[in-house]
Formats: structure tokens, sequence, C-alpha cells
């Protein structure tokens, strides 16, 4: 089974959308960055070209003269200022690139970093390729003096402050990374210390302690694996003390006939005279009969207790009956018992019909074996809102209303019947039912007289 850590997993999720999101704002700062540094690059070439298109065409000469190329002594470029404002540089001291254009179409004057552009067509900003490289231009005219001025500066320029920004906030994401884990990792394990002080009190406990799990404080998260453990012991408590009293009450039952038995075979061995040996043989048989009876009933019913029925079929609940009837029809014929039918047609539900058959057989037989000699049973089959309920009533003596809850009790028998049995037949049946979704319902027979058993499942 493949294993994974809470704590790491935790500290990856976390980390991960921090990077994301610090990703995202780093690319959004930086596309604010570009778009401010291009606005005031904007601003800048416009501010050159007005400032230029203040000088006349001598002094532009004198500083175009005067401008070392290649941006070279500063100091020639001051001089040029003092002249006439050709001075006129960006904020990182390199002379603005500037052309001077005649109405004609003629180029009157070049800076020497000034690119070979040819004239603009119109006048204001522009984005243009010269010689493979991308240029930013503004252009403006001086009407009086019947010239225009582009000035003009590579993109290039522009890309190198958004970068620097970009690269410090990348160095400061790199660096807040680790000590951010730490912080996140130390964060992670103090929330999670609750489950392992939940793992450590399970640990300690022994094997026979079922009590709640009792820690507190316990975070909101969680309380509710604390209640569904509290609840899954308190079920397993009430399990193993139902196993113990069926233990116990299993081995009293099985006391009683091996006795029998062992006083028969005491008798058949000290008799002297073949009737009584044969007379004690027999009762022997027939508490090994009473004995295999009862351990079987035992089987099914802990097979029960564990396993729902396993192979679920759609069946004909109607043919299910009339085919337990036709089983016990010598059994009724025995005790003069007429054991009649009433099925409605077309009742069906899913479920396991082997299962169904015993809970059937169960309460058959209890009927004949409980009514009175020369009476009645009735086994009737019926849908009704969605629930297909089957019922077996007879018309004997019955069991007093104080007693009819107890049948359910395993092993339990109404004193004054001489009917052998073990006392689980309506455990195996409510077993049975509740395996499929049904309830049982304990009542009077036919008449208002005998004992009628109602069972209700799901169609």
């Amino acid at each position: 089974m493949k294993r994974f850590s809470i704590r790491g997993r935790l500290l990856l999720l976390v980390l991960g959308s921090v990077v994301i999101v610090w990703v995202a704002m780093l690319g959004a700062s930086y596309d604010k960055a570009r778009e401010e540094i291009a606005e005031l690059a904007d601003a800048r070439l416009q501010q050159g070209a007005r400032t230029l298109l203040m000088l006349d065409l001598k002094r532009l000469t004198r500083l175009v003269e005067g401008a070392p190329a290649g941006g070279g002594d500063r100091s020639d470029g001051e001089r040029g200022g003092n002249r006439g404002g050709g001075g006129e540089r960006d904020e990182t001291g390199r002379p603005l690139a500037f052309q001077v254009w005649g109405d004609d179409g003629t180029l009157l004057l070049a800076s020497a970093g000034a690119p070979p552009a040819p004239r603009p067509a119109t006048d204001g900003y522009a984005t243009r390729a010269i010689d493979g490289r991308a240029w930013r231009s503004y252009t403006a005219r001086d009407e009086r003096r019947q010239y225009q001025v582009t000035v003009l500066e590579p993109l290039a320029v522009r890309e190198h402050p958004a970068n620097h920004l970009a690269g410090r906030m990348s160095e400061v994401l790199l660096l807040a990374l680790a000590p951010l884990a730490l912080f996140v990792w130390f964060g992670i394990s103090r929330g999670l210390r609750p489950l392992t002080r939940l793992s450590e009190a399970i640990a300690a406990r022994s094997a026979d302690n079922l009590e709640p799990i009792r820690l507190q404080p316990l975070p909101t998260e969680v309380e509710p694996v604390v209640a569904a453990l509290d609840r899954l012991l308190e079920r397993l408590a009430r399990s193993l003390d139902k196993e113990r009293a069926f233990t116990a009450d299993a081995a009293h039952e099985l006391r009683t006939p091996l006795a029998a038995i062992k006083v028969q075979a005491e008798v058949a061995l000290a008799a002297k005279d073949e009737a009584t040996r044969s007379h004690a043989i027999a009762q022997v048989i027939a508490g090994v009969d009473r004995t295999t009876h009862l351990a079987q009933q035992l089987l099914l019913l802990a097979r029960l207790e564990h396993v729902e029925p396993a192979a679920r079929q759609a069946i004909d609940v109607g043919r299910l009956a009339a085919d337990g009837v036709a089983r016990h029809a010598d059994a009724a014929a025995a005790r003069n018992i007429e054991i009649a039918l009433e099925a409605q047609p077309g009742c069906v539900l899913h479920g396991d019909p082997a299962t169904l058959a015993i809970l059937l057989d169960n309460l058959v037989d209890n009927a004949i074996k409980y009514g009175r000699e020369g009476g009645h049973v009735v086994v009737g089959v019926r849908c009704e809102n969605g629930a297909v309920i089957l019922t077996v009533a007879d018309d004997g003596d019955g069991v007093a209303a104080a007693d009819r809850e107890r049948l359910r009790d395993r092993f339990f028998r109404v004193e004054g019947h001489a009917a052998p049995g073990s006392g689980l037949g309506l455990s195996i049946v409510e077993k049975i039912a509740a395996a499929h979704g049904g309830t049982v319902d304990i009542g009077a027979g036919l008449g208002g007289r005998g004992l009628g058993v109602t069972v209700r499942m799901r169609a």
C-alpha cells in the first residue's frame, strides 16, 4: 500500500500555492513596471522634443557639432546645453538622439547617436523598426521656423529597469522561500500534534480497553474522527458482550443434552435386559439428533452475525412460500394440522433465496410444533406500500403477551411446551430479516388465538 505524509503534502501545497501566487504577482508587477517606465520614457521623449523646438537651427547645429559621438565626454554636452539646450539627456546621462527635418522632407540635422531613420509620416509617438532594432520616437513641428524635430530612443533601453526590478523581486522570493518553508513546517507540525497525541493514546491502550477516547482539547477537524472511533469502540463492546453471552448460553444449552446422552449411555452399559438397553440407546440417538440440530442452529446464527447474504437475486416470495409449505406438509399431517397458503401473485424482492428459505422453515416449523393438534396454520404473502409482507400464524395455545418479546431472546423457550427445540428459531429469523432490510413483529395468531409472526421486507 502506497504511503504518504500529510505534513509533507501540506508543506508542498502551501509552498506551491505561495510560489504560484508570488510568480503571478511578479508577472503582474513586471507588466505594470514596464507600462510605467514606458509612460515615463514617452514623456521624456516629448519633453526633449519640445525643448529642442525652442532652439533655432544655428543653435541646433552647434549642439550637434559639439555633442560627443557615441555619448562621450559629458562636459561637451553641457557646453552645448549652455549654448541652447542641446544637452538634453535621458535619466542614464546619455544624450538623446534626434533628427531635424525641413518641410520639404530634407534631413537638416542628426545627432551622433541618431539612427538612419526615414522621416516619420505623422507627428506624435511611433514605434519603428530601424536596422533590425525597435525604436520609439516622438515628432513635433515648429510651424514658425518650418522644421520638424524627431527624438528617438531604443526600446531595449526601457527593458533594463523592468528586468532589473524583476530580478530583484525574484531574489527576494528565493531568499524568503527557505525561512518561509521552515515557518510553514513548524506551523503544520504544531497543527498536526493532536493527531500524534491521538495515535499515541490509541497505541497505549490494551486490547480489552474499549472505553471512549478522552483527549482535551481537540481541534474541530479531529473531533469527528474521535467521535467515529468512540462509536466504533461502543459497537465493538456491544458485539463482544453479545459474543460472550452467546458463548455462555451455547455452553449451557449444549451441556444439558450432552449430560442426558451420557446418562443414557451409562444406563445402556448397566442394563441387564435387552429392552432397557435398546430404549437407552434409542434415547442416546435422539439426544445426539437434538445436539446436532442445536449445533447447526448455533453455526447458522453465528454465520448470520457477520455475513450478509451473498447471492442476491429476484425472488418470487409466493413461490418460495409454496415450496416451504410443501416441505412441511408431512410434519403438519403427522399432527393433523391443516396448513394453507394465501399468496398474492407478483410479490418479488431481491435477496438470498437460501437464507430466506431458512427464515420460512423456522417460522413454519415453530407454528407446527407449538400449534394445537388438529388446528390450522396459514402462511400469507402480500405486497403493500413497496414492501413484501410474509406472515405465519397458527391457532394454538399461543404465548402470553408478557413472554412475546422474550421470544426474540436466544435460547428462550416458553414453559409448559413439550415440543423439542433450541430456542434459536426467532433469533435466526430476525437476523435474516435484518440482512434483507426487514423487521419482525410478533402478535396474536388466527382468530385472536395462537401466535402470528409478520416479516416485512423491502420489495
